[in-house]
């Protein structure tokens, strides 16, 4: 997969989601390999948003997006926005700060 990474206020990121979602729609049969997540940031009401693709041009419309590697996707993310939880690619990479009934999963 194929990963960026971008800080957004509040709603701004939207517009990216919605991209992503055309992307995948697209691209049916690697659905699973269509991800956004983000984590939190100590401004309340900025969060920094990662983006993953099955194929790297695929990221080129994502204006402003850092491509970042494997190994600087945060392992503990805050939201969940677009992809399937359940499926692998999400699974081996990420794990939510809250649990389904809200207790932290983190120390």
């Amino acid at each position: 997969m194929f990963w960026a990474r971008r800080r957004f206020a509040g709603a701004d990121y939207g517009r990216f989601q919605d991209l992503l979602g055309t992307l995948l729609m697209a691209h049916p049969q690697m659905y699973a390999e269509f991800i956004m997540v983000s984590t939190e940031t100590p401004d309340a009401m900025v969060s920094d948003y990662y983006v993953g693709v099955p194929m790297e041009h695929l990221l080129a419309p994502f204006e402003h997006f850092e491509r970042v590697s494997e190994s600087q996707l945060p392992m503990i993310i805050d939201s969940f926005h677009l992809g399937d939880a359940t499926k692998e690619p999400f699974k081996s990479r990420f794990k939510f700060r809250h649990g389904t009934s809200g207790e932290c999963t983190t120390p």
